[in-house]
């Protein structure tokens, strides 16, 4: 299953401007009928694609995992981030297309990473505590090693 089906939300940028952030995450509902603790049934992450845009579309910064793969190279189908041709000095070495390895983020750090980094405004006063709540259960139920990350 893929949670896609909506349009990239807008959302309001550092000088004012209108930005859309695209979250998009493949996930598999998984029965474990003998883990009392998690069971009968756990959603379980197979991929993702987060991506905060301009108003028009052209990617600023994106948050991949697609472990399948998309391409032939390794770092395909590891965590990885893509720098945006709007932020890219046309001469630069990096590209678009290069895999910045990562780690596995969840939603939680890019909507957190989109406030602090990029100034995105928040929709509510009260951010920090809702993200860090629903982020400290998301890891305290995940399977991968997703250690609490520094705030």
């Amino acid at each position: 299953m893929t949670w896609s089906e909506a349009e990239p939300v807008r959302v309001r940028g550092p000088r004012d401007d209108i930005l859309t952030l695209d979250i998009s995450v493949q996930y598999e509902i998984v029965h474990i009928p003998h883990d009392r603790e998690r069971g009968p049934y756990k959603v379980s992450t197979r991929g993702y694609m987060h991506t905060l845009q301009t108003i028009d579309g052209a990617e600023i910064i994106g948050f991949h995992w697609h472990p399948n793969g998309k391409g032939d190279g390794d770092t395909d189908r590891t965590p990885h981030m893509h720098i945006g041709s709007t932020q890219l000095n046309p001469a630069g070495v990096i590209s678009k297309k290069h895999h910045i390895p990562g780690r596995r983020m969840s939603v939680e750090e890019v909507l957190r990473y989109c406030i602090v980094e990029f100034g995105v405004e928040p929709l509510r006063a009260d951010w920090k505590p809702v993200l860090a709540d629903s982020e400290d259960l998301f890891r305290m139920w995940a399977t991968w090693g997703a250690d609490k990350q520094p705030e």
